[in-house]
């Protein structure tokens, strides 16, 4: 089967991106520092500051089951998103991969990212909904020194 000279331009590229994609996303995960804003680390960042935000024990306990349950849920998430990208090299190590094969595995590696932010993001909207209007404007005060820092 010969293909065009833009449609194999147009398929290395598309390698090339995922590939990269690939390379990138274990030192992602790795680095130990989220892309996304939020997630578990407001919850961390909530029990520091427990006492100066007026929480009680049962919201530092609320806190802790969210982080918990998101975190189980986001091992399973990047056990996945390990596979997938595993499934993704195998197709890329083929000398003339199946399209249709890649961009299915290019897919799978792409929903399973997005899954994870938005886990995170609903697990922002739960532990902010445990505090009061008063403590929601205190933490947000906190949360902006602690990323104005970075």
């Amino acid at each position: 089967m010969r293909l065009n000279i833009s449609r194999r331009l147009t398929l290395f590229c598309g390698l090339m991106s995922i590939a990269l994609l690939a390379a990138t996303a274990p030192a992602q995960q790795r680095s130990g520092r989220s892309n996304t804003p939020g997630g578990f680390a407001e919850g961390r960042l909530m029990k520091k500051n427990a006492k100066e935000l007026g929480l009680s024990e049962d919201d530092v306990t609320k806190i802790d089951a969210v982080i918990k349950v998101g975190r189980g849920e986001e091992e399973k998430l990047r056990e996945q998103n390990k596979a997938a990208i595993g499934e993704l090299n195998k197709i890329l190590a083929q000398n003339l991969p199946n399209e249709k094969e890649l961009m299915a595995a290019s897919n799978k590696v792409g929903e399973l990212a997005s899954k994870s932010r938005v886990l995170k993001m609903k697990s922002v909207i739960e532990m902010r909904s445990l505090l009061t209007a008063e403590q929601l404007e205190k933490f947000m005060e906190l949360r902006q020194k602690a990323t104005a820092r970075r």
